[in-house]
Parts: structure tokens; sequence; C-alpha cells
């Protein structure tokens, strides 16, 4: 079932719920091409904006499949020893890390700014 074809309103059928989660799980992933970590130019920063003063370091600029990102993710927050999350295609890990995750994403061979 596409979610887009469907003039479904609601349900209480959990089966269809899941469909239409999966057809738009799918949708985004299919958008999103891998290119290799060289080609890629990423931005790192520091925000604090609407976070009640709690510091995140943000990363952005990742084109990647949901997967692929979610792995990087894991790995950048084991590295930091930090926690974290993805939101669409940036990767935000708890406290000020900039330069533990500039210097990993350079390893990795990613093209990032020096701190």
């Amino acid at each position: 079932m596409k979610h887009k074809d469907t003039k479904l309103v609601y349900s209480t059928d959990p089966s269809i719920k899941q469909q239409i989660d999966d057809d738009k799980k799918s949708a985004k992933e299919s958008q999103v091409k891998n290119i290799p970590p060289g080609k890629q130019s990423l931005k790192i920063f520091l925000q604090t904006k609407g976070r009640n003063g709690k510091k995140v370091t943000l990363i952005q600029g990742f084109q990647h499949d949901f997967t692929t990102l979610n792995q990087l993710a894991r790995e950048l927050k084991k590295y930091c020893g930090a926690g974290g999350t993805i939101k669409g295609q940036n990767v935000e890990i708890q406290g000020d890390k900039r330069k533990r995750v500039a210097e990993k994403l350079s390893n990795l061979g990613y093209q990032v700014p020096n701190f």
C-alpha cells in the first residue's frame, strides 16, 4: 500500500499503520544516495539555542542512507563517550565534542574543518 495513493484518514488496524510507516521509511531511504566520505564536506558546530543552555555538537552535511548514518552515529557516540541522536541527515552528540568528532571523522576520510 502506497501512502500517497490512499485516502485513509484513520484506522485501528496495526498492520495498515505498519505498512504505511514502512512505505514512508523506504521512500526516505531511496531518496538519499551514499556518497563516499572523501567527497562529503561536513560542518561541525556547537549549538545551545533552544536547549536550556545545554551544549550539543551538531554535524551537518552527511549524504548517507539511514543505516549507514546510524552506524556512523554509533561510532561517534562511542568514541566521544557521550549520547546523541540522528535528526534527518544531521547527527547530534551531547556536549562540546567538536575536536573529538573532527578527529574521528577525518580519520574516517571525511572533509572537516580544523579546530
